[in-house]
């Protein structure tokens, strides 16, 4: 009768421990319903952000595309009809200065610019004597409204005239085998600028007042020079080099479609970028956030079942433990929204670790275990150290990742090594 009794003592006590796991579950799997809302409270945080980037691209100019220019003039196909010839384009080269500055709509920064472009270049003339011709140069850009002012045309070397469009017709006095031109324009523009690619051989120059470039579209630039406070980039492209490309489009939505011989241009450019973007991290960041709480509650529950005083944490302080954990990503991407991240991410952390810390002391330990509350403050600290370091090495975020588990797993085999599973005592 007694072993039977042992026994049943025994197998209650192992269902305590096993009841308070799957409890402990349910806790994890209840936390994963805000954690859906915190993503949904991220993505219209950055939705309102993108409304302010559309505000201010409709009142100053939007991404702005540089079309390679074209020329042509009109010839007759037969009586009662003509038809349009394009000259090729030769040697083709674009140079683009801007300048920068930060517009505000409402806590959000976007970056805007004013470009001066000049774009030189001459085209391949293969039809003779073209002095009785209208001869219509022209050139497309992404947005028109960003013109501040009207471009100017310089064709076969003659006097410069404005134009009140994107196209100049005029009649060329005595062209010759290549017919020179120039033009020239200022156009503002938000976030990202492009220059496309069309003659035989391409030469680009974009500089400008930006310490953080990014260098996108079809190819890198040949060289370039990045500082604290300026960049300058420079493309050298043959045509050769431009065939069979795909074209390259920029994060907003395109319309530009000017396209000469109906083909798609290489195309080189910038993009404008700010250091952090504070919602991409902080979504990246979100994503770990079940693994911490987990790693945190296993933490809690190593702790009670090793501790000699069985020191025992209701469900309900396990709840407030992972909720004062979720506010973490609340605080990181509100605070962000006005400092830098690296300074958002340092407060957050603190102010969650000095909670969890002080209710574990005053709480869960009633000032009886100034270690246990160390030991999980120290964890914290590295918990969430070793998140930012995940966050900022993209291409190493998986081998650091798994590295960072397998040493957690070992810990916690090493912290249990004495539990008797079996066993209460």
């Amino acid at each position: 009768m007694e072993n039977l009794t042992n026994l049943a003592a025994a197998n209650n006590n192992d269902n305590s421990k096993m009841k308070k796991f799957f409890i402990l579950i349910l806790m994890l799997l209840l936390l994963l319903i805000p954690i859906g809302f915190w993503f949904g409270i991220i993505n219209e945080r950055e939705a309102y952000r993108n409304e302010a980037v559309k505000s201010i691209a409709s009142s100053w100019g939007d991404v702005q595309i540089f079309g390679s220019p074209a020329m042509s003039f009109e010839k007759k196909k037969d009586k009662n009809a003509t038809e349009t010839v394009n000259l090729q384009l030769n040697n083709y080269s674009v140079n683009v200065k801007i300048s920068t500055e930060i517009r505000k709509k409402g806590i959000f920064k976007v970056p805007v610019y004013v470009a001066d472009v000049l774009l030189k270049g001459d085209f391949i003339n293969n039809y003779g004597d073209l002095s009785d011709k209208n001869i219509t140069t022209s050139f497309a850009v992404e947005d028109s409204t960003g013109f501040i002012e009207e471009p100017k045309f310089r064709i076969n070397n003659e006097t410069q005239k404005i134009s009140q469009d994107t196209k100049y017709t005029t009649k060329i006095k005595n062209p010759g085998k290549n017919i020179p031109f120039e033009i020239s324009y200022k156009i503002r523009g938000i976030n990202e600028l492009y220059a496309d690619l069309g003659g035989q051989s391409n030469k680009v120059n974009i500089s400008g007042n930006w310490a953080n470039p990014s260098f996108n579209g079809n190819f890198l630039p040949s060289s370039r020079e990045v500082t604290k406070d300026n960049f300058t980039a420079e493309w050298s492209i043959p045509k050769v080099a431009t065939t069979n490309v795909s074209q390259v489009n920029p994060n907003s939505v395109t319309k530009y479609s000017y396209n000469d011989d109906g083909n798609n241009r290489a195309r080189v450019g910038v993009s404008l970028l700010v250091p952090v973007d504070n919602y991409r991290m902080a979504t990246r960041a979100l994503k770990y956030s079940f693994l911490f709480i987990a790693l945190t509650f296993l933490s809690y529950f190593i702790f009670e079942i090793t501790e000699a005083s069985k020191k025992r944490i209701h469900p309900l302080q396990y709840l407030l433990l992972g909720g004062a954990m979720l506010i973490f990503y609340l605080l990181l991407v509100s605070i962000s929204e006005f400092l830098p991240f690296l300074a958002a991410y340092v407060i957050s952390s603190f102010m969650t670790i000095s909670l969890i810390g002080t209710y574990t002391y005053y709480v869960i330990t009633k000032r009886q275990d100034v270690r246990f509350t160390a030991i999980i403050s120290v964890l914290l600290v590295i918990l969430y150290t070793f998140l930012y370091i995940l966050l900022n090495l993209q291409d190493l975020a998986l081998l650091i990742g798994s590295l960072g588990l397998f040493l957690i797993i070992a810990l916690i085999m090493y912290a249990t090594r004495n539990v008797d599973w079996y066993n209460e005592g």
